[in-house]
């Protein structure tokens, strides 16, 4: 193990460190050191580590000791002795992987870093992940690449990149887009030197093939905890534990999301998420033995998740406003109840029952947040969903499958208007026919075209049209068939029309 020696405010540049690699932050280094506001205490610019564990092991009494990497290459870092609580470490457009585990460090920013093999965050104050498109300087990262012998760049940059973030007290993740710029290289106004000269903005492909993937971890030991993820785009997003603090999502595109044993004691906003819809890629949304009463889902297309598995979770006080859900039964199979998403095929006995509760749930909440048109349509899933449950008799059933036939257990309009005019049409047809009206070779009467009225409505007498010596069995029958059948799509249209009315 070979030891750093730390000279503050000087740049280390171009080196290659072989091997692993101590830097050690002494109370020696500062002495008779003044401090220097505005300065990174130590920079590595374009250099190269195979590990470099960063170590302190004693209070140093000094206003901010500040270590920066930029353009470097770290195949392994580990940070876990720190003592003195105003060091921070910072990542700028470097390739690294590894383990920081302290704390005692004051903060730990990212920018426009790529992550290799994983890196852990773990006990951390203030963690700041960015990517800025207005500073990607094309120049620097290709003698970075140069220098690793990198054949295609592209590999480096859409390969998985995953950050894992444990009990941690403050964390902001955000990306920062030149939308209205045009891809492509372009002259920047950052012209401290040539390598900041040249700026490149990406194309949308490029955007979309950077693999990003963050896993959030929170402990109850971990007080007043605030996590902030804006304007980015996850290949996945992991969400787990007991969260004192609060948690904002938004205006963010999640193509695998996955909240799993989660509770919060405060607020937790999700605002404007959908999948990233990749192509060739099951998107999926799982919530799993959660309690989410302290939670806003406002604007979520869970429509265009392929799988959206809920899983022994409670929704009694949350939120939902502005979300899109699918429009039918075979559409809302896709909102199941799975203990692993991963393996759908897997499900329990009660899976059906599970279903149907889940839907009563979500239903309740959007009640509860007056949204009646999205509550009215779970309230016709759940319907459905009930009649796949096997310990519900055949007449049950019978009575969901008719409402679900005939106006869509209270959504449609439609269907009962439209099966009123085709079963009423065809048993006034039959009616005519049965009584020699029609169909017997004579002129047409055009009376009883007016007489229909009279047949559909259901307190007409029975010799409306003929007197009672014309009748016969088949007459009598469909008159009294016809009263039954219309009257119950009559009942369906009303059904139907008060639907917004419902309490």
């Amino acid at each position: 193990m070979t030891e750093l020696n730390l000279t503050p405010y000087k740049i280390v540049e171009g080196k290659n460190f072989l091997g692993d690699h101590t830097l050690k932050v002494a109370r020696s280094d500062f002495q008779n050191i003044p401090f220097q506001d505005g300065k990174i205490t130590l920079t590595f610019s374009d250099c190269r580590f195979h590990k470099i564990i960063i170590e302190n092991t004693e209070a140093i009494d000094f206003k901010d000791i500040s270590i920066q990497f930029v353009s470097c290459f770290i195949t392994e870092i580990e940070v876990n002795a720190i003592e003195t609580e105003n060091i921070s470490i910072h990542f700028n457009s470097s390739i690294l992987s590894g383990r920081i585990n302290s704390n005692k460090i004051s903060s730990i920013s990212l920018n426009n870093s790529i992550v290799r093999n994983g890196l852990f965050l773990l006990n951390q104050k203030a963690i700041d992940i960015s990517y800025t498109e207005e500073n990607i300087f094309p120049i620097r990262w290709k003698r970075l690449l140069k220098s690793l012998n990198v054949a295609n760049a592209t590999d480096v940059f859409t390969a998985k990149q995953a950050y894992y973030i444990y009990d941690s007290k403050k964390v902001t993740f955000s990306t920062r887009e030149a939308k209205d710029k045009k891809a492509g290289f372009y002259k920047s106004d950052f012209n401290r030197t040539g390598d900041y000269k040249i700026g490149y903005y990406l194309s949308k492909a490029q955007k979309s093939s950077f693999n990003l993937n963050l896993a959030i971890l929170y402990s109850q030991a971990v007080e007043e905890s605030e996590t902030k993820v804006i304007d980015s785009n996850f290949h996945s997003l992991s969400i787990t534990g007991y969260l004192n603090g609060k948690l904002n999502i938004e205006n963010t595109k999640i193509e695998n999301w996955f909240i799993r044993d989660f509770s919060a004691q405060k607020e937790v906003n999700f605002f404007n998420i959908s999948p990233l819809k990749l192509a060739d890629n099951e998107s999926k949304f799982e919530i799993h033995k959660c309690n989410l009463d302290n939670t806003w889902f406002d604007n979520i297309d869970f429509s265009e998740y392929k799988t959206v598995s809920f899983y022994k979770t409670k929704f009694g006080k949350t939120t939902f406003t502005s979300c899109n859900f699918p429009t039918d039964y075979t559409s809302f199979e896709k909102f199941q109840t799975l203990e692993n998403v991963h393996y759908p095929e897997n499900k329990s006995d009660n899976y059906y029952k599970n279903q149907y509760e889940l839907f009563l749930q979500l239903k309740m909440s959007l009640e509860a947040s007056g949204n009646f048109y999205e509550s009215q349509k779970l309230q016709a899933i759940s319907n459905d969903a009930l009649k796949k449950i096997k310990q519900i008799s055949n007449w049950d059933k019978a009575i969901l499958w008719i409402n679900s036939k005939s106006n869509n257990h209270g959504l449609s309009i439609k269907r009962p208007l439209l099966y009123f005019l085709g079963f009423s049409i065809l048993f006034y047809i039959l009616y005519l026919f049965s009584l020699d009206r029609i169909f017997n070779c004579n002129d047409i009467d055009y009376s009883l075209f007016g007489y229909y009225f009279s047949f559909i409505d259901l307190t007409h007498r029975t010799d409306f049209l003929v007197s009672k010596e014309q009748f016969n069995f088949f007459s009598l029958s469909l008159d009294f068939i016809n009263k039954i059948v219309i009257g119950f799509f009559i009942y369906q249209f009303v059904s139907a029309f008060r639907k917004y009315g419902k309490r």
